[in-house]
């Protein structure tokens, strides 16, 4: 910062504050936050929440021309600070920028209206403290940033023409909109495939995506998508440390190409959900302590937001108009917020709720909670005496209140569902370690998923654990991986187990593993890093296995009435890792100076997480089967689509709700009805080893009703052994001797 007297005649002077102005949360309110275009007159708004004891505050911008830019403190001022009586005069130190008074307004809100200053341009800001420190920061509302430590940019929002408006206005009936008084609160339909934009493609990019977008739909399984964060960071990557809440990170092409891919996933007929992360901010491209009292404290993810302590209105506000912006701007069908369990303000998630209810009713919303389905996070109640306004009024009384230390917290904050975490664990465990009380607490589960989102695996059971697919995950404990590599320490073995089990897999769908006789594969298993030698005929079967206990996690959630969801590549059979992968902006020079960095990062993860490192392994489609499983991802595409057409047949599967469940804890079996209307359904899941041809009236078949089989997971034409029941309309609970082969599930319907 160069300090000086004025040399030019482009001066700012500090302005008198208005008292204790009245702030509203209409919608002029929302969209009234940072560098607004508008584009009847041609010139800009802006708008700041910064320290209300801030002195002054100024906006500079640069013409899009201009150069050299990257970094926030970029360019030089002239700053002459204040003297007893006198204000504050910044100005620029050339005539390729220009520096603005903002007006305070009041409880640290300060305002620039009519700037000349068109899309495009840059711009930061220069607040003044109370202590006479200068801070330039970038905007915390800037809706593009083309470097997360550089200016902001001015957007122009109206540039985008959306194509599919059939979409936007309702009308297209594909479209999935939230139903809070029905049983699955109209998300019975939804069937998310989570996908990572950086890995859809090489180039990692919005356009690229695009072709992941004719897969999905050719396939017909999913019903729309959930992409990860696109919050901008340093790097494409799996986007939870976004550093600009508002802005699109420009390397997956920015906020008008994020529109485009929207628009066109619309016009596919996909409805689409964007994570966004109230939580934490990311760990680089943070100048928030510098902007305002935007921080409360640290987090081992990064900075935690000042929702309810000294000065948190307006933070609040700002995330829940981030909230607001990707749900309106972005025209998404629905919100997923991450784990809003470490937000520590279920009044900010009820604020979004409410705000989110008022200005964009049909978007739906899903946390990612994890607090055993604690009741209020889904409990929805609104008064119908007040109105939205009068609902905000209440939560700022509220944390008032926690501001004084008494401790309280909303009995309803009202999304509309939430990622069931516990279904997912208990089915993962059982899939892999069936026994008697898995089953036990399964059935529990099930019984009460209604309208949340169950699922097998995430990114995050993916990603975060070693980076493999569950079938090289279950090679690793059904071979017995852990007790025949060589590791410093069990968190070494069983990352090095992780690993092996991921080059086992890639070697056995090679097209060479077919003809390799025992001393290649011993050579090859040696290489890999086995102290043990493990037979062809083992490898083939454990394999088999893997694929069949996958397809039974598809096959029990998408049987299980209410939302579910996969992640990219599983209904595919995919194999390709799914690291987690990030670069900072001076990893590298760092890297370079202590070599520890790496050999730290490898021993926590198994690999080195580095963007251009992780990221190419991660490419969706880089395991491509040959070989004796060539028809691996036929298979499981047929068996996906298959499921998905008896959905779309017997949509009371999906809409209807389970009345009775049935297990055999001695075989693993477990049987749920669904009934809606007038049909019933029995799905009936094997997560045993052994076959089953006998019957299954001891625990709870039905009585006096016929069945015929809709559905087996065991057909030929999946890769499965042939164990189906088709042309029966006799199965009745005397009468059953149903097939049912290990790892495999069967559907039922009552005949009418």
């Amino acid at each position: 910062m160069q300090v000086q007297k004025i040399s030019t005649s482009n001066q700012c002077y500090i302005g008198k504050a208005r008292n204790n102005p009245s702030f509203g949360r209409l919608w002029e309110e929302h969209i009234s936050w940072g560098a607004n275009y508008i584009k009847q007159n041609g010139k800009t708004n802006f708008k700041l929440f910064t320290f209300p004891d801030a002195k002054a505050v100024f906006v500079e911008i640069a013409n899009k021309a201009v150069k050299n830019i990257d970094r926030i403190k970029d360019r030089m001022l002239n700053v002459i600070l204040p003297a007893a009586g006198a204000g504050v005069v910044i100005s620029s130190l050339d005539k390729n920028s220009k520096v603005y008074e903002m007006k305070n307004q009041g409880e640290g809100i300060f305002t620039a209206e009519d700037i000349n200053a068109t899309p495009d341009d840059s711009y930061r800001y220069i607040i003044l403290t109370k202590d006479d420190k200068i801070n330039i920061v970038k905007d915390p509302y800037a809706k593009k940033q083309n470097n997360i430590h550089g200016w902001s940019s001015i957007y122009d929002q109206g540039k985008y023409e959306w194509k599919n408006t059939d979409w936007l206005e309702g009308k297209d009936p594909r479209r999935i909109t939230r139903k809070p008084g029905e049983v699955h609160r109209g998300l019975d339909k939804l069937i998310i495939d989570e996908v990572n934009i950086p890995t859809l493609s090489a180039e990692g990019t919005f356009d690229e995506a695009k072709s992941r977008i004719d897969e999905i739909v050719k396939r017909n399984v999913a019903t729309a998508i959930e992409i990860m964060p696109v919050e901008n960071t340093f790097s494409k990557q799996w986007g939870y440390d976004g550093a600009d809440k508002f802005a699109v990170n420009e390397q997956l092409g920015g906020p008008d190409k994020l529109k485009e891919f929207i628009d066109y996933a619309h016009g596919k007929g996909l409805n689409v959900i964007i994570d966004m992360v109230p939580n934490h901010m990311g760990i680089e491209g943070n100048y928030l302590e510098q902007t305002g009292p935007y921080i409360k404290g640290r987090s081992e993810f990064g900075d935690l937001f000042n929702y309810e302590g000294k000065d948190n209105k307006y933070v609040r506000d700002w995330m829940t108009n981030a909230a607001l912006w990707w749900a309106n701007e972005f025209k998404v069908d629905g919100i997923r917020f991450d784990l809003t369990s470490l937000v520590e303000s279920d009044w900010l998630l009820r604020q979004i709720v409410v705000e989110m209810n008022e200005h964009n009713p049909d978007v739906f919303l899903i946390a990612e909670d994890h607090r055993n389905k604690m009741h209020s996070v889904t409990n929805y109640y609104f008064n119908e005496n007040s109105n939205h306004l009068q609902e905000l009024d209440f939560i700022d009384s509220q944390i008032d209140y926690i501001t004084k230390g008494w401790k309280n917290a909303p009995w309803s904050i009202g999304f509309d569902s939430e990622w069931d975490s516990q279904y997912k664990d208990t089915l993962s465990k059982l899939i892999i370690l069936p026994d008697e009380n898995l089953l036990d607490i399964f059935d529990n589960l099930i019984k009460t998923s209604d309208y949340r989102v169950k699922y097998g695996y995430s990114h995050d059971e993916i990603g975060n654990w070693d980076g493999t697919r569950f079938i090289s995950k279950y090679l690793v404990r059904s071979l017995g991986l852990f007790n025949i590599i060589k590791g410093k320490d069990d968190s070494e073995k069983g990352q090095k187990a992780a690993h092996a089990a991921q080059k086992l897999a890639e070697l056995i769908v090679s097209k060479d593993f077919e003809h390799m006789q025992f001393d290649e594969l011993s050579q090859a298993e040696t290489k890999i890093g086995l102290t043990d030698y493990i037979g062809k005929t083992t490898l083939i079967d454990t394999f088999k296995t893997a694929i069949a206990k996958q397809k039974l996690i598809l096959g029990t959630t998408f049987t299980t009435p209410g939302p579910k969801m996969f992640f990219q590549g599983d209904d595919e059979g995919e194999l390709s890792y799914f690291k987690f992968f990030r670069e900072f902006s001076d990893e590298k020079a760092e890297r370079r100076k202590n070599p520890t960095i790496v050999s730290n990062k490898i021993k926590e993860k198994g690999y080195d997480p580095l963007e251009e490192i992780a990221r190419p392994d991660s490419i969706i489609g880089k395991v491509r089967p040959e070989g004796i499983f060539k028809d691996l991802k036929e298979h499981m595409i047929a068996y996906c689509s298959d499921l998905k057409g008896i959905l779309d047949k017997y949509p009371g599967i999906a809409e209807g709700s389970i009345v009775e469940t049935f297990k055999d804890c001695n075989h693993n079996v477990h049987i749920h009805k669904i009934a809606h209307k007038n049909d019933e359904f029995l799905v009936i899941k094997n997560f045993g080893s052994g076959f089953h041809n006998n019957s299954y009236s001891y625990y709870g078949f039905p009585d006096n009703s016929t069945w015929c089989e809709i559905f087996s997971g065991d057909d030929i034409k999946y890769g499965g052994m042939g164990y189906v029941n088709k042309n029966r309309t006799d199965i009745t609970n005397e009468n059953q001797n149903l097939s049912l082969a290990p790892n495999s599930l069967i559907i039922l319907k009552r005949n009418a």
